[in-house]
This record gives structure tokens, C-alpha cells and sequence, in this order.
């Protein structure tokens, strides 16, 4: 399925950065329209995979007689094109956080992970075509890779996988990847943060967790279940319009009931942690 984003947004992107080069010469990745809106064509393609697999092995049953089964289940949003921007650097960064094992290209990553289903370190997979109508003990490992967000500047991917092994529940993690379109490169905490900011950022992710949950001492954020001597300046950070977003997992903040937790920061807010590479984004950025 290839799909094309066309939106005002993106008005200027092709004159504005990098990618931009060819679009001056009146190629077909760029059209304006009478009224200027610039279209911008974006190819992404969605990909499936589904594995299932019956556990075999003298342990392959659960509660003495419940068979065991594993499904593997995959869903990207696979980035083809972005006007005439380089994104080689996007597309081998997604296949790492996407893959333990990433192969030399998407299909073949996703058909190795495929063959590497949830329990393969316990039992023997036999490859199956469905699960039975009977009651049985499924494993279950997902992952669907998609953009969340845009902008003229940028485009963050959201990597979610949930895995299930038996446990109490499943957990579900999201890993973010922000993607410089005009410098070709990810803007990760690293890039985005100067040295020595940890301090005033975990201030300001403190404070913004209090606002948010009503309370103005971390002993009341406490009482509404969070952990506040375990909270830290996630890396796991990306924009998303005028803000930066600190996320957090399940249990890496607070407790499996509160779920992910995002804490999201106006940038002018934490603008002295900035770089001014991140700065520049924010400030030629029209929404």
C-alpha cells in the first residue's frame, strides 16, 4: 500500500531544507498548487507479517494439560520516499530499533524475527496455520512501527511491542526515533540536549509531572502511585509540535496500573537545555 501526505504543514520544506534541491528544477516530487500549498510526497508502505507456532517439548503444556502456542504478529509503516530527501540513515535507525537481530533489509528482518517467536529459548516451534477453538496458553509477541507525528523539519517514529510469556499480563514498551529531514541524521537526546542539562531538565520533568497530576509536592505524587525517587530524564524523548516528550514505560515511573506515562514540556520551558540545532527547529517551524 504505498500512501501520499499532502498538507499545507509541509508548505516551503522542499525550498527550506536539504531535500530541497531538486524541487527548484520543477521535478515531479514537488507541485504548488495556485493558492501555494507546496505537496510534499511521502511513499510509505504497510507491512504484515503473522507466524504462529505450536510449542512442542516435554514442558510444552500449561496447568499439567493446556497446550502451549506462540503468535508472532508485525505491522510497519515502512518509509519508501520523502520528497527528495536522503533517509538511508532513517531507514537502517528504525531496523535497529525495530529488530534484536535486524537482517540487511526490512522483509528479511522481519522474517527472521518471525522465526524467532516468544518461548523459542524453551520449546520446539512447529509451525502451525491457526490457533485451535480449545482452550489453550498463547505467547505473544507484537510490534507495529508508525509515524506519530511531523512537521516540516522532522518525523518521529513510534516502535510499540508487547510480548506476553505467560506472566500475570503482557507488557507493552514504545521506543521513539525522531528524524532529522533537512541534516539527515536522528535527534536523539544527545543531539537534542546541551551537557550538563541533566539537573534542570529532571526539575522541569518534576515539575510538569506535579502540574499534571494537580499536586505540588512529590510526597502527593507519591499518594497518586508514582515513584518519585525513581524519576530520571528519559532518553527516550522526541518533538511533537511546540513540545519535547519525555515518555516512560510501564514500571519505570510508577506501577503497571498507571500504564506509559508521557510528560510533555513546552520547549520554551527547557529552552537554556537546548541545542541550538533544536532550537532553530522549533523557531523556523510554523504549525
Amino acid at each position: 500500500m504505498n500512501l501520499k501526505f499532502y498538507t499545507p504543514m509541509v508548505a516551503g520544506l522542499l525550498i527550506l531544507s536539504a531535500c530541497s534541491q531538486s524541487a527548484s528544477k520543477g521535478d515531479n516530487d514537488a507541485s504548488v498548487t495556485t493558492e501555494g500549498i507546496v505537496n510534499f510526497e511521502v511513499k510509505q508502505t504497510i507491512k504484515t507479517l503473522d507466524r504462529t507456532y505450536a510449542c512442542k517439548g516435554a514442558s510444552a503444556v500449561f496447568d499439567d494439560s493446556i497446550p502451549v502456542f506462540s503468535v508472532v504478529r508485525m505491522a510497519v509503516q515502512w518509509p519508501e520516499k520523502m520528497g527528495d530527501c536522503n533517509i538511508k540513515v532513517l531507514q537502517d535507525s528504525l531496523l535497529s530499533m525495530m529488530f534484536d537481530d535486524p537482517a540487511i533489509n526490512i522483509d528479511e528482518s522481519m522474517v527472521r524475527a518471525g522465526e524467532n517467536p516468544e518461548g523459542a529459548d524453551l520449546f520446539t516451534m512447529q509451525p502451525i496455520d491457526s490457533l485451535p477453538n480449545e482452550g489453550a496458553m498463547v505467547y505473544m509477541r507484537d510490534m507495529i512501527s508508525s509515524v506519530v507525528t511531523f512537521s516540516r523539519h522532522y518525523v518521529v517514529y513510534e516502535v510499540l511491542t508487547s510480548v506476553y510469556d505467560g506472566g500475570a499480563h503482557g507488557l507493552t514498551n514504545s521506543r521513539y526515533l525522531t528524524y532529522d529531514l533537512d541534516k539527515g541524521r536522528v535527534i536523539d537526546a544527545n543531539v537534542m540536549f546541551k551537557p550538563d542539562s541533566g539537573d534542570a531538565l529532571l526539575k522541569a520533568i518534576k515539575s510538569e509531572l506535579m502540574a499534571d497530576n494537580g499536586v505540588s509536592t512529590l510526597k502527593e505524587l507519591d499518594a497518586k502511585g508514582f515513584f518519585s525517587d525513581q524519576i530520571y530524564v528519559s532518553h527516550n524523548v522526541y518533538l511533537q509540535g511546540y513540545d519535547v516528550v519525555f515518555h516512560y514505560n510501564p514500571y519505570e515511573i510508577a506501577p503497571y496500573s498507571e500504564g506509559s506515562v508521557d510528560v510533555r514540556i513546552p520547549f520554551y520551558e527547557i529552552s537554556d537545555q537546548l541545542t541550538p540545532e533544536v532550537l532553530n527547529i522549533f523557531n523556523t517551524t510554523d504549525f
